[in-house]
């Protein structure tokens, strides 16, 4: 304050001036954090890559009725006693290393626990093997973290976890006396298979560029208590948020950049998805319009997937669907640019609105880009007579001719083709929108035609017989007429 030297207002320090925190209602507290399961699950794959690991495997273990504890296991380097000591610790030290997955030193901790009351760790690095335990009576207690009978240790590091061999080093983590862990009202079937379902998103989502180039596999399981034997796996597949054939719009990606005042330059690859996507890459998880935006990573590992961080005043609305951005942090900015101890929102600084002005080499800005994406997904949306795509095989040429002067536009020319497939027996075609094919089941190749004819003349023309048809939608179905005509006659 003005005037008022503070320094020197402080008085000599006194033994009684310690005020630590009651560790019971901070234990308490820290548990609703807010980590999602997938979250919390994530947070742990991250130490796993820390520690050098190829194969994870994440494990339900049931007994028929509830699950009674989460083990996730790696085949990385391991700890010995003074590295697991440190990990155990509420900001370790070796957690947040340049270049590691890791930020505060807090999440195998507070991941754990957000979950489970008792957090168990066993690690073999080499030929020395230790275990250390977190329970929620012990930090109560004065943050005792205990530590595990060698015995103990042993017989769960012989046993089999799917591919990895615990004797030759790694680490399991066992999360026991599960309290928040989500559940299905339809019961352990359901509550289990939903549970694999947001993990195999989530975790297929963040690391997709370890898992596309082969350094990391993750597992996930599930057993029940006390059954000899391994559990069906099922492996998690890289869903990339950028993987699209072809982009939305031919002049994407672009490559922009930003000038941050006092931090430097930010890197921005803006893509354009193709509309009506029904790619799993793009629909992650059937909320397309909630994914727009920013895809921020870390030493390759994705932190945000999707928003605009305060650029826009609606984040979701759906004309934006088709806008993601790429941006690699450097770790240079980890000052400037905050994370979530939950690793899933990047916390901007307060010049962050300067991306605005983020330029391309060839002068496209940040906002001419975001204008291009909307016109796309309302271009696509406008009117199913428009959309520029056009059969390319299939008919004779004069019909192909034809049907491409009736519906090709500037930009598409590429149309799409029919192909006969083996497809399932309830299944007469199939859109691949991805591949530009309709697929029709070859099965059904010598059918009844007229019956066929019959019906797909019921479907083409069942709006246009309980109405006037427009002009536009008039001169349509004439041409229809003329094109059959000389279809059939050939």
């Amino acid at each position: 304050m003005r005037g008022i030297d503070t320094s020197a207002a402080v008085l000599p320090f006194r033994k009684s001036d310690t005020n630590l925190p009651d560790a019971g209602r901070l234990i308490t507290a820290l548990r609703q954090i807010g980590y999602s399961l997938e979250q919390a699950v994530a947070d742990l794959v991250d130490n796993s890559i820390n520690a050098d690991a190829n194969t994870v495997v994440i494990r339900f273990l049931h007994d028929g009725n509830v699950i009674r504890a989460v083990a996730i296991v790696d085949d990385g380097h391991g700890m010995d006693e003074d590295s697991l000591r440190d990990a155990m610790r509420f900001g370790s030290r070796e957690a947040a290393s340049v270049g590691t997955l890791g930020k505060f030193g807090m999440g195998l901790k507070l991941a754990s626990l957000s979950h489970a009351q008792t957090l168990n760790v066993y690690s073999n690095c080499g030929s020395v093997s230790n275990g250390r335990r977190w329970t929620l009576e012990g930090i109560r207690r004065g943050w005792v973290c205990e530590r595990i009978r060698a015995g103990i240790v042993n017989e769960l590091l012989v046993r089999r976890w799917g591919p990895i061999d615990l004797t030759a080093g790694g680490t399991l983590v066992v999360w026991e006396d599960l309290d928040k862990l989500p559940s299905h009202r339809r019961g352990l079937k359901y509550t289990l298979t939903n549970l694999e379902t947001r993990l195999r998103l989530h975790l297929g989502l963040c690391f997709h560029r370890f898992l596309e180039e082969g350094s990391l596999r993750i597992l996930i399981d599930q057993l029940l208590i006390n059954r000899v034997g391994q559990g069906l796996q099922s492996e998690v597949g890289a869903l990339n948020p950028f993987k699209y054939r072809v982009a939305g719009d031919p002049r994407y990606p672009k490559t922009m950049t930003a000038e941050l005042s006092g931090i430097g330059p930010l890197e921005l690859e803006a893509h354009i998805w193709p509309a009506k996507s029904e790619a799993r890459e793009y629909k992650l998880g059937r909320r397309s319009s909630s994914r727009q935006g920013f895809y921020f990573y870390r030493n390759r590992r994705l932190i945000q997937a999707g928003g605009w961080n305060g650029l826009v005043h609606d984040e979701t609305e759906p004309h934006s669907s088709l806008a993601r951005v790429r941006v690699d942090l450097p770790v240079a900015y980890d000052e400037d640019f905050g994370i979530n101890v939950q690793k899933s929102t990047v916390l901007v600084p307060p010049v962050f609105p300067e991306v605005l002005e983020a330029r391309s080499s060839d002068g496209l800005t940040f906002e001419t880009y975001r204008r291009h994406a909307v016109e796309i997904y309302r271009n696509a949306f406008a009117s199913r007579s428009c959309s520029g795509m056009f059969p390319r095989n299939g008919f004779p040429k004069s019909v192909l001719e034809q049907l491409k002067l009736m519906y090709s536009k500037p930009g598409n020319s590429e149309g799409f083709t029919i192909r006969w497939a083996k497809l399932k027996a309830e299944e007469y075609f199939r859109l691949d929108r991805d591949s530009n094919r309709i697929l029709l089941n070859q099965d059904y190749r010598r059918c009844n035609t007229d019956e066929v004819v019959k019906l797909l003349m019921a479907i083409l023309l069942r709006a246009d017989a309980g109405s006037d048809p427009k002009q536009a939608r008039l001169r349509e179905l004439k041409k229809f007429n003329e094109i059959l005509a000389i279809v059939a006659t050939e």
